[in-house]
């Protein structure tokens, strides 16, 4: 029972794995787009003389793997298999070639992977309505195509570490280890609401007593207990620790443009009026350029791959006869 189950779960899907670079650079993404119910052997379309019907859209589906109704003809996934179609003829009228060692490579290491007997392989194949010698043909034409594609566009796609340097300085951020944080001091006078003129001036005149004081190298933690309102008085005068964007926009502007333990002027906010001391900066950190050369080196070349593919796909395209029906 177990034998079967696990049979049936290799399937024609499973088979296509040995194929799947060539596979995701036709196909990349399958979108949503608008598709049409077909119950009949109609014919879907023609490339190059060779007709594809929907028989043939079903088996690519169920080779995909990815699309749950394949008895419902998606547009896209049919152009998918047109482009395919159309890799394999140019290929062939290149004169890319596979050799029975290789498909007899490819079908056994399919075979080692998922711990398939020779039977049990036979047997998944069968209950996908093919047969060895289909299943060679398939392999053979995935292998063409792919070495076809792999000629094209692999062997063109050299990333310099110029371009890694480049991007890295334009995209630092994204890889920042820790940001810029300030440790700081303030002594805080609240402005009560509705303040008089008098109130307001008598606030300003208290606040440049302050930093005159600091200034003069008077303490600061005996000024917060002198003059600070709350809750910074309690607190020792001690704000805290921060990163940018999470004081408010008045603290934030100066606080991380101070030096080590430089006091800010009087700094005026709705509530009343702030003293900085800036305790300690932290700078912020970022993974090195070696730490992520591959990193970037990867992205870059699948971006660079992306666009030579789709590009020399469309010339084949052009260049192929292609009738959808």
């Amino acid at each position: 029972m177990r034998r079967d189950v696990k049979i049936k779960a290799l399937t024609f899907s499973n088979l296509y794995f040995l194929c799947i670079v060539f596979c995701f650079l036709v196909g990349l993404f399958v979108s949503v787009t608008p598709s049409y119910s077909l119950k009949t052997d109609k014919v879907l379309a023609v490339v190059n003389n060779e007709v594809i019907k929907f028989p043939d859209y079903q088996r690519f589906v169920k080779s995909i793997g990815s699309v749950k109704n394949k008895d419902v003809v998606d547009k896209d996934l049919l152009k998918r298999l047109i482009k395919e179609k159309i890799i394999l003829h140019e290929a062939i009228r290149n004169g890319i070639e596979a050799s029975d060692i290789e498909v007899d490579k490819g079908i056994e290491e399919f075979k080692k992977r998922n711990a398939l007997s020779q039977e049990d392989f036979e047997k998944a194949l069968a209950q996908d309505g093919m047969n060895i010698d289909s299943f060679r043909k398939f392999m053979k034409d995935k292998i063409i195509s792919s070495r076809f594609v792999s000629i094209n566009i692999y062997s063109k796609v050299v990333i310099s570490d110029k371009e890694i340097e480049v991007f890295y300085n334009a995209n630092k951020k994204d890889y920042l280890i820790e940001p810029e944080k300030v440790e700081l001091k303030a002594i805080f006078l609240r402005l009560r609401e509705g303040a008089s003129v008098t109130e307001l001036t008598d606030l300003k005149l208290k606040a440049l007593k302050i930093v005159s004081c600091l200034k003069d190298s008077d303490s600061f933690e005996r000024l917060v207990k002198q003059y600070s309102d709350e809750p910074l008085r309690s607190q020792g005068g001690m704000l805290g620790k921060f990163t940018r964007g999470i004081l408010i926009p008045p603290l934030d502007d100066k606080a991380f443009f101070m030096k080590d333990g430089e006091i800010s002027e009087p700094i005026w906010v709705s509530e009343g009026v702030y003293i900085l001391q800036l305790i300690n900066k932290t700078n912020e950190s970022f993974k090195s350029i070696e730490d992520v050369k591959e990193e970037i080196r990867s992205y870059l070349y699948d971006q660079e791959k992306e666009k030579l593919f789709n590009d020399w796909m469309k010339e084949l395209w052009e260049r192929a006869s292609v009738k959808i029906k």
